[in-house]
């Protein structure tokens, strides 16, 4: 009814400049994390917090290590992503690895928290992009061209210059564009979704694809998929489990539906049992990655012409 009361809520995140942030992109990073925790008290305000800088000391000071010049003990792995309906193109997801000073080897969940209190996440990313840049350009000069996934975080994304370092890299290493997809995480790319649509406007005409990973659906998830340029969408985990639940069946063909109307890619990930990868593959999946597949590997080797599922 037209005299019926209307009621509206709205949330307000909001910084200072007292934590020294480099630049203004960071100043929105930080003003659209404490977006994200307004959203979520009962009064809709919230003031950005620093994350907790009581980082693990030693792995900290193997990252610093690892990172300085001639620094040793970071590396590449790959795991292939594989069409279900075949193909020969060679693409593969970038995963993170170090090796400690007790000479195990730490997947990135082990370190990426300590580099993140730690402020060295813009500098790993750096490392990362630029080894995945140097081989894209030497197999490229190979004839023997590939994508690859890399991760990307928001806060390296906001820093004033790493699209513009980024879009030089692409021309100094010849990179063909579309060779690069960057994979933006669901809970990050929630928080700064203003960050990435400038991010994207600057990327995407250079070719650049973007990948939007570990979906599940909800509201917020669902709105992203209309309002960023995506090539891509990377399932969560959740969805490879087996049995799965029902709610999650229907989640998941839900969610594949949705991406294909969009124009999207999908891509089912973690996926280790076969019955797992066919649930994927009748829910309407383009692309499954996962130890069913093959397991994380330095080499670049994987026979995608042979492979069936």
């Amino acid at each position: 009814m037209d005299d019926a009361p209307l009621r509206l809520r709205c949330t307000l995140g909001y910084t200072t400049y007292e934590h020294g942030f480099e630049d203004a992109g960071a100043v929105l990073a930080a003003a659209e994390d404490a977006g994200r925790e307004a959203h979520a008290s009962p009064v809709g305000i919230a003031a950005y917090t620093p994350p907790d800088t009581t980082a693990d000391a030693g792995v900290v000071q193997e990252l610093r290590a690892a990172l300085a010049p001639g620094g040793q003990g970071l590396y590449l792995a790959f795991q292939p992503v594989v069409a279900v309906a075949g193909g020969d193109e060679a693409q593969f997801q970038v995963l993170l690895r170090m090796t400690g000073a007790d000479g195990n080897v730490r997947k990135a969940a082990e370190f990426l928290p300590a580099a993140q209190a730690s402020g060295l996440m813009p500098q790993l990313d750096r490392w990362v992009m630029e080894n995945a840049l140097q081989l894209l350009q030497k197999r490229r000069a190979e004839s023997r061209p590939l994508r690859l996934f890399v991760s990307q975080s928001p806060r390296t994304l906001a820093q004033d210059s790493y699209v513009g370092w980024l879009q030089e890299a692409l021309d100094r290493y010849a990179v063909d564009g579309p060779s690069l997809v960057i994979d933006l995480r669901l809970e990050d790319a929630v928080i700064h979704v203003v960050l990435l649509h400038q991010v994207c406007e600057q990327l995407v005409p250079a070719g650049v694809q973007f990948c939007l990973s570990q979906f599940r659906s909800n509201e917020d998830a669902n709105q992203l998929l209309q309002e960023l340029p995506l090539g891509y969408l990377r399932l969560s985990a959740e969805f490879a489990r087996h049995p799965l639940p029902p709610e999650l069946q229907d989640e998941m063909r839900m969610a594949i539906e949705r991406a294909h109307r969009l124009g999207l890619q999908v891509i089912g990930q973690a996926v280790e049992d076969p019955q797992a990868a066919a649930a994927l593959w009748v829910a309407g999946i383009d692309f499954i990655q996962g130890n069913l597949v093959q397991h994380p590997d330095q080499a670049l080797e994987f026979d995608f012409r042979s492979a069936t599922l």
